[in-house]
């Protein structure tokens, strides 16, 4: 019988005794296999023994033999060396796959690697291993068997056309929000995957792609277009539906307002002084506000330029309104909220010394995953793995 004794001690380690062979390269793939690496499964990193993964080369920085991009997602796995268009490697390749629960790759549709290994086809030669495909833009659609690129996702899904100022160009999102956002579902298809598995015995391809991620996360920009047939412009830091919930200059810098209710809009006009905004019928309520969106906007950047950062921060914080600098990442990392949910963990590189990550950000039973291992070097595990 399951334990149901709420006290029992938890693993950090859901996925231990789980086996994944990734085929990936890039950021997509590596993303999702680290974070099953993360969750305890046994990762094999499968590289072309010249260069591996090309983002060990994208940098600088570099860390040690290896660019830092690569640093950032491939901790918690092993890496073996293996030339998958020749035969040894091909054997060699089947040899993991048949052992393996899981297996992630981003292979080009139409790519010799991909007719290699073809989804459909290990499917039905290994029945309970559940097989991820990240591609560009989906199974299907004239734009199927292009290649996919984090920054041709932010244009072509919309994303760009949403990011920026009004009046200045297009913008891509500071992170890579296309490839993330596909290795995020890609890892949500994976895991509901294992469970159906549990039932069937039967493992199946379970495919996602950059664009298709972009679309999902449109959610509130999408349904207002579908409503209206209005096509949406860029707000700067603005929000389409809430007003003012943006960035605002101070004197020394610019800070961020939340305001999520009629309520805390009337607080926020107490404490800076301007009572008067919330008594005009123009922006009495959010509906309003959102209608009047430039007159207001002007109004309130007169009055918060007069005050520091911190000051505004501190009276609006102490008076109940969201309220928050724009930090850096050096103040990010030296936050001591940062600090106390540890967070960043630290673990020996065989070359590089010691090496500071993000680790996963879940907790079970406040016991967060732990970053076990360096990001592995070209091959390192080879004879081991093989062996």
């Amino acid at each position: 019988m399951p334990d149901t004794d709420p006290a029992a001690p938890r693993s950090a380690r859901p996925l231990h005794g789980i086996k994944v062979v990734d085929l990936s390269k890039i950021l997509a793939g590596p993303y999702a296999s680290m974070t099953f690496a993360d969750l305890g499964a046994d990762v094999i990193k499968v590289e072309h023994p010249d260069g591996g993964d090309p983002t060990r080369q994208w940098g600088p920085p570099f860390q040690g033999p290896d660019a830092t991009y690569y640093l950032a997602t491939n901790r918690n796995k092993r890496s073996v060396a293996l030339d998958l268009k020749s035969e040894e490697g091909q054997r060699e390749a089947h040899r993991l796959i048949a052992e393996a629960d899981v297996l992630v790759e981003n292979f080009r549709p139409g790519s010799g690697l991909q007719r290699l290994f073809d989804r459909t086809a290990l499917t039905e030669r290994y029945p309970r291993l559940v097989v991820l495909h990240l591609s560009a833009y989906g199974d299907q659609g004239p734009l199927r068997d292009e290649p996919g690129y984090d920054m041709i996702a932010q244009a072509m899904s919309g994303l760009m056309s949403l990011t920026g100022e009004p009046d200045g160009p297009p913008v891509k999102a500071g992170l890579a929000a296309g490839d993330l956002g596909a290795a995020l579902f890609g890892i949500i298809g994976v895991l509901s995957a294992l469970v159906e598995r549990d039932r069937t015995g039967l493992g199946q391809c379970v495919s996602t792609s950059l664009y298709e991620s972009q679309l999902a996360l449109h959610i509130n920009w999408a349904t207002g277009y579908f409503a209206t047939g209005e096509v949406p412009s860029r707000l700067g830091s603005g929000h389409p539906n809430l007003v003012p919930y943006q960035a605002y200059p101070a004197s020394d810098g610019h800070f961020v307002i939340a305001v999520g209710n009629n309520e805390l809009w009337g607080r926020l006009c107490e404490l800076i002084g301007r009572p008067e905004l919330a008594d005009d019928p123009r922006y009495a309520l959010n509906r309003d506000r959102v209608a009047h969106r430039a007159e207001l906007t002007a109004e309130l950047e007169r009055t918060l330029r007069t005050g520091t950062v911190a000051g505004w921060c501190a009276l609006l914080a102490e008076g109940g309104v969201p309220v928050a600098p724009i930090q850096t990442l050096a103040e990010v990392y030296a936050h001591p909220q940062t600090r106390e949910l540890g967070i960043v963990q630290e673990v020996e590189h065989p070359v590089a010394g010691p090496l500071r990550q993000v680790a996963f950000p879940v907790s079970y039973q406040g016991n967060r995953p732990a970053v076990r291992t360096a990001p592995p070097l070209l091959g390192e595990h080879t004879d081991e793995v093989l062996g």
